[in-house]
């Protein structure tokens, strides 16, 4: 009886998705109206928004097994990508995944696994060409190979799900094997090399004779999230508008939805982030290390924050850790947390790049310095660093940690 329920719910999904081609209004309501109008409405998943809504007394019968459907903002959760509800499509989603965000996170965290996993066979694919080509070098060339992608590759994920559910025009294609095969077929060029040939000369002690050696130095280059729009899903512009609009929409629910962080308007900026701003600048050159974080001489990212602001005797911490993500919620519930149009010196600046399981995701935080740059302990620069702020699409929370 139990599965003939769920059965008898997804199909209500299919059904309302199967006749809403005709219905193209746009439903506004409450943050739907972030580009719902627009954008949302008109493409394949804003096809189901409109639909449930022309068959809401069909979506009434799930009411039961979906307790809070009419207090949630339904129409809004249906302008969002449709591969979130049911990585096998939509005729398999749950039944209470409208009301569940654990389920509509695991989704996601295995489409994130899916589409890891092929750019890291593609990154390695370059990598073994490189290798190939360094080891027939002759003896009178040696080589180098840069590779800022041999732990982490940092991609845009809510962008890739929204662009391909904005790709397909039958809501019965959206499905993760579907998306998979795309990436498959289509980003043999994601990952590329560079190669720049130096020389210099070496002179033997013993013989005195002087010898030109080559210098090979490979370095390993991404795309970028640009590169999906034309070569995996080739968009028309319509249905670049439209994945822009989910991802937008997708954001809004992933960090104002189930994250529900409140921004608190009424911290002023003042001397003490100029002062953790001053002390961060002291420690550039600092080596990152995970594993000695704790050791004077090193640091990693959260390590780097906590101490910068132990000094000015405020410590970000949470349940006893000082990880990025126990800094975040340090700021969410000391209601420390301002947007990021306001960011001033001082300010932590959250990212987000997978879903850990961790508060809100969180897997790294830096230090706003002011004129658009951020101090932090780099991952991929292996030291603390000074540069422009980066990644402004992983940022998922910026908070002042003190108040004046």
């Amino acid at each position: 009886m139990a599965e003939n329920n769920q059965k008898g719910e997804s199909s209500i999904l299919s059904h309302a998705a199967s006749t809403a081609g005709a219905a193209r209004s746009a439903v506004k309501t409450g943050k739907a109206l972030a580009g719902a109008a627009k954008g949302a409405a008109a493409g394949p998943y804003g096809m189901l928004a409109a639909g449930l809504w022309e068959n809401r007394r069909l979506v009434a019968k799930i009411a039961v097994t979906v307790a809070a459907l009419f207090m949630l903002p339904i129409l809004f959760l249906m302008m969002l990508p449709a591969l979130i509800f049911g990585t096998g499509g939509l005729d398999s989603a749950s039944g209470d995944v409208l009301n569940d965000n654990s389920l509509i996170m695991e989704n996601i965290a295995g489409t994130e696994s899916s589409i890891e996993a092929i750019l890291r066979e593609r990154h390695d694919a370059v990598l073994s060409d490189i290798q190939k080509e360094a080891d027939a070098l002759s003896n009178d060339c040696e080589y180098s190979i840069t590779d800022e992608f041999s732990d982490r590759i940092v991609y845009e994920s809510t962008l890739i799900i929204s662009q391909f559910c904005a790709s397909q025009e039958d809501y019965k294609e959206i499905n993760l094997a579907k998306l998979e095969q795309l990436l498959k077929d289509n980003t043999a060029g994601i990952f590329s090399y560079s190669l720049n040939v130096t020389s210099h000369e070496e002179t033997d002690d013993e013989t005195g004779e002087t010898t030109t050696i080559y210098h090979y130095a490979y370095t390993v280059e991404y795309a970028g999230d640009s590169y999906y729009a034309d070569h995996v899903f080739h968009l028309s512009d319509k249905q670049l508008a439209t994945a822009a609009e989910y991802a937008a929409n997708l954001h809004l629910f992933l960090y104002d939805t189930v994250y529900m962080v409140s921004i608190n308007p009424d911290l002023p900026p003042g001397e003490t982030g100029n002062a953790a701003v001053d002390l961060a600048l002291t420690k550039l050159g600092t080596p990152y290390s995970q594993e000695l974080r704790n050791q004077e001489g090193y640091f990693d990212c959260s390590s780097f924050t906590y101490w910068v602001y132990s000094q000015l005797g405020i410590h970000l911490q949470y349940d006893g850790a000082n990880t990025a993500a126990a800094q975040g919620r340090y700021v969410v519930e000391n209601n420390l947390a301002v947007s990021y149009d306001s960011l001033a010196p001082g300010d932590l600046v959250f990212y987000s790049y997978e879903v850990n399981n961790r508060y809100m995701n969180i897997s790294h935080v830096a230090i706003y310095a002011g004129n658009g740059y951020v101090v932090d302990a780099s991952f991929s620069k292996k030291q603390v660093v000074y540069r422009p702020i980066f990644d402004t699409n992983r940022i998922v929370l910026c908070g002042r940690p003190y108040t004046e």
